[in-house]
């Protein structure tokens, strides 16, 4: 038995060998920690159980899998069977590590009863939507498991392989991962089936010598004319795997003899192009068998896999199956959506995230029929995309059950929407046309349309259709009833004399929109229209009052603030002693949220500057030792009670009426007003307007909000902060 240093080292060469670029540190740190943690534990066989995690990632290093999901591989079993805990492996190897180990440890244990063994399946496929690395990682363990199979008990090897068959190899080949669907179909062919199994593999093996003799006349002959035809191609012979032979017996009815089709040839070029060369050269070279023709480059399975399949007459009369690919077609037919992760070319990357988007689809319509799910994944799901083309003989892919409207949406929203009628193969068809595969669909579109009919939400099968439908017509009303309730505001404005254009950056709606949190004047409109605000709220504030005296407007709001104030407490905490007398500075009035120094006075206790305040500065300059340390009191500084007054002065064109329109604003952000008292001035020939206000206050942010909305009004200059 291998050390664990030989143990590790051999992951660290393999990872060498398949030369890629991967994080050995933290390959080496994560070894450590599973080895630690699984330090005593033993699998069946006897052997240390670390084995079985290091065989787990030598089979993703194979896959050319990222540093994260190998790391995961070697941590995959850490939280079930030890202590180690998610936060753990999160601080250590980061969130994308931890998620895939969270992700695999939920599909651990597939229970027995069918129900559960559903759920376990939906919690695969979600996984699957949200990061395809974790089914990879699971694909991974169960294939590790399933080679060390002889050491369980016959029941577990009965359960085993019979719940590897139903959910994991449907699942490795809906992924496109090739290898191991075979390699899994096999295994669990053994044990499920053992002497169909070993007659089978007795059969092929009896056989061999004569299919290989067979195998490299066919591959010479094809050799020397793609030389003659001056084209550069991999030939090699493929053996048919055993259970997709008993499949086909069984299926056909037939006896292993009767099959004549066992033999394949993969033959691999560089370009795409070169894939249909080549198919014409087998053509000529032998015959090809009717009907046994697909071409899956021009329209790829649903799972990313691309080649040309075709079936001709070899010598003896005998079934040939060949198929013809590039070598990038080759690499993603037996690895999947780990070629995939490795190799992220943009058409291949959206290629898989439609799929992905397509599996979620079929988790959300099918929550609550877990059979009918169990069924799509393991059976209709297989078949589920149809594949039309443009007339340009591009490929959309659609799925099944799609109608021409719906291939209008898929295309384009704006197309959908402008959509007047449809050609299915050149003929003209409905809207609601059933598609197929291979359908080649034009949609006729008209800029004149007036959009959608009524009946359209029932001649769409996909969600993402109905949705698009479904929006259109909301839009349409929201459109109609936010120019209904234009109108609307245009008449009630008109009664009292202002245009509502004139209003749209006025201060009073802006507070308005912002009170019940409307985003823009259009949805303000169009909650009026139908009810949803209440215009005579609105209206209120337009209203024009009786003009009061200037004086007594002054006068009333002083007295509410001086109320207010009389009521508010002080927040402010001297060093060193308490129950000090304290006031705060006029010349700086400084707010929470500024830095403050105290400054002890004559008999007239301790002032409260702002730390940067001039006035400060030049008594510390002539009496340095009177500074003391202040500070803010947290809890009365954040209670609602607790205010402070603050000056400061508003520098404004004179036009009347202003005055009063400030103190609305100040009211609407609910500033109480201590004392109010304006002069003029001239500047530049102008006649201008100081306005100085004492008002009280919270916080520092709150006056910043406040400045903001007032230099945001019509004749206001400038606000001068004390």
């Amino acid at each position: 038995m291998e050390s664990h240093k030989e143990l590790l080292q051999r992951l660290l060469d393999k990872i060498q060998e398949n030369s890629l670029d991967i994080d050995l540190n933290k390959i080496s740190e994560a070894y450590i920690l599973a080895n630690e943690s699984h330090i005593g534990q033993k699998r069946k066989s006897g052997e240390d159980y670390i084995l079985h995690p290091i065989e787990v990632a030598e089979i993703l290093v194979e896959m050319k899998m990222d540093t994260d999901t190998i790391v995961a591989g070697i941590l995959h079993d850490v939280v079930e069977d030890t202590l180690i805990t998610l936060p753990d492996i999160e601080y250590t190897f980061g969130k994308d590590v931890r998620k895939l180990v969270d992700g695999v440890t939920k599909l651990r244990n597939l229970p027995r009863t069918d129900s559960k063994k559903i759920e376990n399946i939906r919690k695969m496929v979600v996984a699957m939507s949200e990061d395809i690395r974790v089914v990879i990682i699971k694909l991974a363990d169960r294939l590790h498991n399933m080679r060390t199979l002889k050491y369980m008990t016959p029941e577990k090897q009965i359960i085993k392989s019979k719940e590897t068959l139903e959910i994991y190899a449907p699942i490795a080949h809906r992924i496109g991962m090739a290898k191991i669907k075979w390699e899994l179909e096999d295994i669990s062919f053994r044990y499920l089936y053992p002497k169909e199994y070993k007659e089978i593999s007795d059969l092929v093996s009896s056989k061999r010598e004569e299919r290989e003799e067979y195998t490299s006349k066919i591959i010479e002959g094809i050799k020397n004319e793609l030389n003659n035809q001056k084209i550069k191609a991999e030939v090699t012979g493929r053996p048919k795997h055993l259970y997709s032979i008993y499949r086909k017996m069984i299926e056909k009815e037939k006896k292993f003899a009767d099959l004549n089709d066992l033999i394949a040839i993969r033959i691999m070029v560089d370009k795409e192009v070169e894939c249909y060369n080549v198919l014409g050269i087998i053509h000529n070279l032998f015959i090809p068998v009717s009907g046994r023709f697909k071409d899956y480059i021009a329209v790829p399975k649903s799972n990313g896999y691309q080649s040309i399949h075709t079936t001709v007459k070899g010598p003896n009369d005998q079934n040939v199956e060949i198929q013809i690919r590039t070598h990038d077609m080759h690499r993603i037919a037996e690895e999947g959506v780990a070629a995939h992760w490795k190799y992220k070319e943009k058409k291949s990357k959206a290629k898989n995230e439609e799929y992905y988007a397509a599996v979620k689809k079929i988790i959300e319509t099918n929550v609550e029929n877990p059979e009918n799910f169990a069924q799509k994944v393991t059976g209709t799901l297989l078949n589920q995309t149809i594949f039309v083309f443009t007339p340009k003989g591009d490929v959309v892919e659609l799925q099944n059950g799609s109608t021409a409207l719906d291939f209008a949406f898929q295309v384009h929203t704006q197309i959908g929407y402008r959509t007047i009628g449809a050609k299915v193969n050149e003929k003209i068809v409905s809207l609601d046309q059933m598609l197929e595969n291979a359908d080649k669909v034009e949609i006729l579109t008209s800029k004149n349309t007036k959009g959608p009919g009524k009946d359209w939400i029932n001649m769409v099968n996909n969600n993402s259709s109905k949705a698009k439908i479904r929006k259109w017509f909301k839009d349409k009303e929201f459109e109609e009833k936010s120019k209904e309730g234009e109108q609307i505001l245009e008449k009630e404005f008109e009664k009292i004399g202002i245009k509502f254009k004139e209003l749209e950056e006025d201060e009073r709606v802006f507070l308005y929109m912002k009170k019940f949190n409307v985003a823009t004047l259009e949805m303000l409109c169009y909650k009026f229209a139908i009810g949803d605000l209440s215009l005579d709220g609105f209206m209120k504030k337009f209203e024009i009052k009786e003009e009061k005296n200037i004086e007594q407007v002054l006068e009333e709001e002083t007295e509410k603030g001086n109320k207010r104030k009389e009521k508010s407490q002080g927040g402010v905490k001297i060093s060193g002693t308490e129950n000090t007398m304290y006031r705060f500075a006029k010349c700086c009035s400084p707010l929470p949220g500024d830095d403050i120094k105290g400054y002890v006075t004559r008999g007239r206790g301790i002032a409260i500057h702002r730390e940067d305040c001039d006035n400060f500065h030049s008594l510390m300059e002539h009496e340095p030792d009177r500074e003391i340390e202040v500070y803010w009191d947290e809890e009365a500084a954040s209670s609602d009670i607790t205010k402070y007054q603050y000056n400061f002065t508003l520098k404004t064109y004179d036009r009347s009426g202003l005055l009063l329109d400030i103190i609305r604003i100040l009211n609407e952000y609910k500033m109480e007003i201590v004392n109010v008292n304006t002069n003029h001035i001239k500047e530049n020939a102008n006649r201008l307007f100081l306005i100085h206000f004492g008002i009280m206050i919270k916080k520092r942010e709150d006056f910043d909000r406040l400045s903001n909305n007032l230099m945001s009004m019509k004749d206001v200059i400038e606000v001068i902060k004390k």
